[in-house]
């Protein structure tokens, strides 16, 4: 299950600190136990958008926690990193753009802090969530949330097509990365390369400067 509360289907309007919307929505009541039954995609895209973002992680909606100041250096510094190097310069970076999954048999729409695309691939500008995986995406852990929920979030991706992905913890100030079918974690000044991402490399240490 995903980090914080379920939330499950019940009334009429929406419980969610939201945007306006044109339309009415249902109510989802925040609870601590399983939600009264899952939610589609197509439910789920009905929404108005929240602040911060919320995903739907197989059938069930789990809010984004706001980034604290490490975090959002981390989520900051990757994008200008991808756009400085030689092999990643002429992809595209995203943060917190929103990714949906139709084919999967629960619904899905998910939010990775950074999401990336190589060059020779240009997203749709009328398609609000794509549908393709990014070739990299990366959480950045915030304080308290589970490892475990993070690693499961890129494991997904990953089965979606995504190239290899990082796991940002400012607090240990490491980048635990999947890269094909290689694993690392990295520290300091440890050099993280993505031979999957045409060679791209950093070293950790730049992700708080």
């Amino acid at each position: 299950m995903a980090d914080g509360p379920s939330i499950g289907l019940q009334g009429e309007r929406y419980v969610r600190a939201a945007k306006g919307s044109p339309r009415p929505v249902r109510w989802y009541s925040v609870s601590m136990t399983a939600p009264s039954r899952l939610m589609t995609l197509a439910e789920f895209l009905e929404l108005p958008e929240t602040e911060p973002y919320t995903e739907l992680i197989n059938g069930e909606l789990c809010q984004k926690p706001v980034g604290k100041n490490r975090h959002s250096a981390a989520q900051t510094n990757l994008p200008v990193l991808l756009a400085q190097h030689p092999a990643t310069s002429r992809g595209r970076s995203r943060v917190e753009l929103g990714f949906r999954f139709p084919r999967t048999s629960r619904g899905n729409l998910r939010v990775p802090d950074v999401s990336y695309y190589l060059p020779g691939y240009v997203p749709d500008p009328d398609e609000d969530y794509p549908e393709r995986a990014p070739d990299l995406a990366a959480e950045v852990r915030s304080k308290g949330q589970s490892t475990t929920s993070q690693r499961e979030r890129l494991a997904f991706l990953r089965s979606q097509g995504t190239r290899c992905t990082l796991l940002i913890d400012p607090e240990a100030q490491t980048v635990e990365v999947h890269d094909g079918e290689a694993t690392s974690v990295a520290s300091g000044k440890d050099e993280v390369r993505l031979e999957s991402l045409a060679g791209f490399s950093f070293v950790p240490s730049e992700l708080w400067a």
